[in-house]
């Protein structure tokens, strides 16, 4: 214990070296770029992927943050469902929704948006994606006019969740085999896209003819800054006007200084390790939950990250989270006594046990694009593991996608928005259910598939619930990945900057209420 109070020391030293930018530095109270004959938005966010094509993987989470990309539903602010594309939408019998779309909606291009473009654009989600997990079987989609119809062949109680998450964006599917369209989708959003590098960031143009109204922004620079330490900074100078997920360690900055705006509150996102089941010695349960048990995560939380230690994949807001207390709280001896009973020991006195004459080391993978966090926590555990007889090797990695797929690592730091259309199905069948898309560490557990079985027919919100908690401690119990902790959801903006909202899911950040003084 005495060994992890000194790395904690030692890591709150070099945050605040990180940290420490006064208001003398800022360069513009009122916000970066503000212009005399346009209104500019400055705006930070923490992850890009490789493109903007909202089909593959969650690549449309970047359209609908920034006002790009829009639902026929969404979730909104407060968890609740909201027709956005669509003006409404009924369910009329047990497999048939019907929904009216806005007369005066078009896309980015010009084109009108009616039935027929929008079923175009779901039949091609559904033709192309990869996200499995938000495919739903369908029977018909007929377009009449402004009335689109979907007819499932079962009856499906997520339809309305699925077709609200950002895979199903509507998009203009006459232009979408054009090469540049996955860099420039066309889109029907309060912004859209003039340019797009990966690496860098994005310039948006207000959508002039919204079916909203003016947009009270003309043009938003979108910059991609993955560690929340330079964001913060970036936010100070001036340099920018709005920032995500601020560290909770820098927000004190920002809401003693009424040049500001803090918004802060609970969101649905879990920190985690994720493990690579293809590994021997993680196929053992004895072995996940000496992992657990050799981690001190309430002091990981408290001290590290100012968070919630995690208990399962869903907090406590949730009707679904685990009722029940952490399965594997810290507990050293425990771990030892595992390891032993796995016939794990040290043979040749250096500190690391071993198994078939080879040291048990494991491979920590962070994130560049993570922060500090993850390395600082990687830290604590390398001491605490130590003291239990494993060794850990930190290796940061920029491309995250290659080291999933390859297979070499043995904890994978992850960060998922668990719930983002208020329904436990998703997470669990992303995740972890065998093959699925997000199932980078190959996990396999017959009662989580049934639990994933059962919520494709169960259409009890109720009964949803009870499956969801029932699949989280599953999860918690059989050590399917090492459940970190929660964190606060935050957004800081300068004062010149109205209306932004705080949406819970994480799925957006500005859309046709953002307005700049």
């Amino acid at each position: 214990m005495k060994k992890l109070v000194s790395i904690l020391i030692i890591i709150s030293v070099l945050c605040m070296g990180c940290t420490g930018q006064s208001r003398q530095q800022q360069v513009n109270q009122n916000g970066a770029g503000e212009a005399a004959q346009e209104k500019v938005l400055n705006m930070a966010v923490f992850w890009f992927d490789s493109n903007l094509e909202p089909t593959e993987g969650w690549n449309g989470w970047a359209l609908t943050r920034c006002g790009i990309g829009e639902n026929l539903v969404q979730v909104d602010e407060n968890l609740e469902f909201k027709p956005v594309i669509a003006a409404s939408y009924e369910q009329v019998d047990e497999l048939t929704t019907i929904f009216q779309i806005r007369e005066n909606v078009t896309f980015h291009n010009g084109h009108v948006v009616d039935a027929k473009a929008c079923k175009a654009s779901i039949e091609r989600a559904l033709d192309i994606s990869d996200r499995d997990d938000v495919k739903f079987p369908v029977e018909s989609i007929t377009a009449e006019g402004q009335t689109l119809t979907i007819k499932t062949t079962i009856p499906y109680a997520t339809l309305i969740n699925n077709l609200a998450d950002p895979v199903f964006v509507i998009v203009d599917a006459s232009v979408a085999d054009d090469e540049q369209f996955k860099f420039k989708p066309i889109t029907t959003g309060a912004f859209k896209v003039e340019t797009f590098t990966p690496s860098v960031g994005m310039t948006l143009h207000k959508h002039t003819s919204h079916w909203s109204g003016d947009i009270g922004v003309d043009v938003v620079n979108v910059k991609y800054i993955q560690d929340a330490s330079t964001r913060t900074m970036t936010l100070q100078s001036g340099e920018i006007d709005l920032a995500t997920q601020v560290s909770p360690k820098d927000l004190a900055l920002f809401e003693n200084d009424d040049h500001y705006v803090v918004q802060k509150g609970p969101n649905l996102r879990v920190f985690l390790l994720r493990i690579n089941m293809d590994k021997p010695y993680m196929k053992h349960l004895a072995f996940r939950q000496a992992l657990c048990y050799g981690i001190d995560k309430a002091t990981y939380a408290s001290q590290i990250v100012k968070g919630i230690p995690a208990k399962g994949p869903f907090n406590d807001m949730l009707p679904f989270h685990v009722k029940e207390d952490d399965a594997y709280p810290y507990n050293p001896e425990k771990a030892n006594e595992l390891l032993d009973q796995l016939n794990m020991v040290d043979t040749d006195g250096d500190g690391i046990r071993e198994m078939n004459g080879e040291n048990m080391i494991l491979t920590y993978i962070s994130r560049s694009n993570h922060g500090n966090d993850a390395n600082n926590i990687g830290m604590a555990m390398q001491s605490q593991y130590r003291e239990i007889g494993l060794g850990v090797d930190i290796v940061q990695v920029e491309n995250y996608a290659d080291i999933a797929s390859s297979g070499e690592y043995d904890l994978l730091w992850e960060r998922w928005t668990s719930a983002p259309t208020a329904d436990p199905q998703y997470f669990l069948e992303a995740s972890y259910k065998t093959d699925s898309s997000g199932n980078y560490g190959h996990y396999s557990n017959q009662d989580l598939d049934k639990v994933c079985l059962a919520l494709d027919k169960e259409l009890n919100k109720d009964s949803r619930h009870r499956l969801g908690a029932e699949g989280a401690k599953i999860l918690m119990d059989d050590v399917a990945s090492i459940f970190l902790y929660y964190q606060e959801g935050t957004i800081v903006t300068n004062k010149n900057v109205g209306g932004v909202y705080r949406f819970i899911s994480e799925v957006y950040y500005i859309d046709d209420r953002v307005t700049m003084e």
